[in-house]
Formats: structure tokens, sequence, C-alpha cells
């Protein structure tokens, strides 16, 4: 019976992996860096789930292949939980920093653990410091089987620090999340080192990722992958968030578009054009308050809301964020300048056609401020022509 609740306790985990990597992919249909990541680690962990169901329907089992496939089972788990670790560890980089250029060194710090730990599997048949398969089908743990629990731990302890000094970017539920994979399975550990027999590890580790593709993955959905701000899917959260507010609340809206991707972009390339739709995004972030939505709404077109007392709050909102790409602009080292014409006006929620109606105007307020803009710097090369 004990062997049974084991099992099934695994195999549901099992499921829920196999169900994670399947909605994964057909739920997010992208193809970031992030969610790669994430599906691996998923792959990993059913991995690891099925190699330790496999040894504990083999342990104590008599049979000529029993032993054998008692220790394959055994040192699969001890040879790939560094790898899903670290897994983890990337995915917690990769979501908090990825314009960091040094990612590929602290992979390299990571590697440290992993190999001692992969030196230590490759002589474990000889030395037996991780685990035994003693007569009878028996498995032991060796005497450095803690020892690579705190190798583990090395890399849990690197991937910690990241969450902790980027901890107010995240939200309670996603910190609460990421910072949940390694401590569950710990949970399990602590309670199989108690309680020799229990199955816990992988079981746990499991509702960690699940954890995780509720509360981060799904909110990739909307989020634009070049800049990490919302994208335009989140505009109808934003509207629906507003149906639920008072009515009285007055908002300010803009519509942002660059003056001057398409010759950048031919002058310079397209990863110039997608590092200038990056710089443009930091600086009307940069520009507002943290919670101020900002999203990009097209390919060289930024939506923007805020909540204002009255409109010459938006005004001024307005004129930090031109003040701002002024400032880039003038202290950039870069060759090319970022320039953008601005619509904004503010209005009220009444339904969401009314949102969509105010959308439309300010959209059109940018496309006046842009030909106009077009003008003015025509006018001013015709005069210097003259």
């Amino acid at each position: 019976m004990d062997l049974f609740i084991r099992l099934d306790i695994n195999l549901f985990a099992a499921l829920i992996l196999l169900i994670l990597l399947f909605n994964g992919k057909v739920s997010t249909g992208m193809s970031t860096k992030t969610n790669l990541i994430f599906s691996r680690l998923t792959a990993l962990v059913l991995i690891l789930t099925l190699s330790e169901i496999i040894s504990f329907a083999v342990d104590l089992r008599p049979g000529d292949m029993m032993p054998t496939l008692n220790y394959l089972s055994n040192l699969m788990l001890f040879l790939l939980a560094p790898f899903a670790i670290s897994l983890w560890a990337e995915y917690v980089e990769h979501y908090l920093l990825r314009d960091v250029p040094d990612l590929k060194a602290r992979r390299l710090i990571r590697a440290v653990p992993i190999l001692v730990i992969f030196v230590l599997v490759l002589i474990n048949p000889v030395s037996g410091y991780l685990f035994k398969i003693l007569p009878g089908n028996v498995y032991e743990r060796g005497p450095l089987f803690v020892h690579q629990i705190l190798l583990n731990a090395v890399i849990v302890a690197q991937a910690y620090m990241t969450l902790y000094r980027n901890r107010r970017s995240l939200d309670t539920a996603k910190l609460i999340s990421l910072a949940a994979f390694p401590l569950l399975p710990m949970v399990g550990v602590l309670i199989q080192l108690t309680f020799y027999g229990t199955t816990m590890i992988w079981s746990n580790m499991t509702l960690a990722l699940l954890l995780i593709f509720l509360n981060v993955q799904k909110s990739l959905l909307l989020v634009d992958s070049l800049t990490g701000i919302d994208n335009r899917r989140s505009v109808d959260n934003l509207i629906d968030s507003m149906s639920e507010r008072r009515r009285d609340v007055l908002y300010g809206g803009m519509m942002l578009d660059l003056d001057n991707l398409k010759e950048i972009n031919d002058v310079y390339g397209h990863a110039t054009g997608d590092l200038a739709i990056k710089r443009a995004a930091e600086i009307i972030k940069g520009s507002l308050r943290k919670g101020d939505f900002v999203a990009r709404y097209a390919g060289d077109e930024f939506f923007v809301v805020i909540e204002v007392a009255e409109s010459q709050a938006l005004t001024r909102a307005v004129e930090r964020i031109q003040k701002a790409f002024y400032d880039y602009n003038r202290d950039s080292a870069e060759a090319w300048e970022i320039n953008v014409s601005i619509g904004y006006d503010t209005f009220r929620y009444e339904s969401a056609e009314s949102v969509d109606q105010a959308m439309r105007r300010i959209d059109d307020l940018m496309y006046q401020e842009k030909k106009r803009r077009k003008m003015e710097r025509r006018l001013a090369a015709d005069m210097e022509m003259t």
C-alpha cells in the first residue's frame, strides 16, 4: 500500500508535468528564451520524476534486472538534479536580467558544483560516495549524500541573490512562485532524510513549477518580448480593470510613435532599430510612476494610461517624457537619435466602447502631431538649403 501511494503521487506529478509541457507550448505560442528554458526545465523534471518512479518501483524487488534498474534510476536522479536547479536559476536570470551581459559568467559559477557532482556520479560505482545498492536490492545512502545536497544549495544561493536584489520589480505572487522552486523540494529532502522511504522531492518540485506557470509564465502572454513592458493584449485587461473602478476617475492617455525608426533601420540595420525601440520603452517607463500603464501597442508605437487629478497633470507627464528623450539624445554616444510624436488627452471610463473611442481620438492627435513635426523638419531642411 505504501508503495502504491508513493507511485501514485509521482504518477500524478508526471501527469501535471505533461500538461504543463503541452499547455505551455499551446497557450503562450512564443519561443522566447524564457519560455524555452521553462519547457526544458519541465521536461527535465518529468525525466527526474519518472526516474524516481522507477527507483521506488524496483527497490527491494527480487529479480536479476532489479538491482541494475535501481542503480541506474538513482544515478540519473543524482546526475540530473543539479541541471534542473541550474535551469531554474537561468530562468530567474532571463526573467529578471534579460539585458545583463554577464549571464555567461553566472553559468560558469554554477558549472563548478555541477562538475563536482558529475565527478561524484562517475566514480560512484567504485566509491559508493553517493549511494550503494546492497545485496537484496536495498538502497543505502553514501557518506557524501548530504554534501551533494550542499553543492546543489550553492546554485540555489546564487539564484536567491538575484531574486533578492530584484525583489522590488516583482509582485508578491511572482516572487513567492520563483522562490518556491527550490524551497518546496528542500522541504521534501528534509522529510525524506527524517522519514526514510518517503517521496516528496519531485512531486514538490512539480507543485513549484505549477506555481511558476500560473503566476509567471501566464503573465508573459501580456509582456512584449523585446522591451519587457506590456503588450497590446494587456490593453483589454486594463479596460476590464477600469470597469471595476469608480466612474469619476480621470485618466490621461498617450499615443507615442517613433519619428525616425525607418531611417535608423535603413542606415544602421534592424538590430539597431530594435535597440532604439527598447531604449524608447525604457525612457517612457522611466518618466512615469511605477503603477502607470505603458504598452508597446504596435511596431514603434506605445500606449500610455495614467490616473490624473486634472488635465494639467497629463500635460506635465508628456513634458517629462519629451525632456527625457531630449536628455537621452544629448547624452547618448550613439550616432542616431530617438524622437517621438505624442498625442494625448484625458477621458473617463463609461464603457469599453468609450475607451476605444478615446484611444482612436488620441491616436488621431498623435498622427496630427507627427505630420506637424514632419512639416517642421522639412521647412528647416529647406531653409538650410537656401
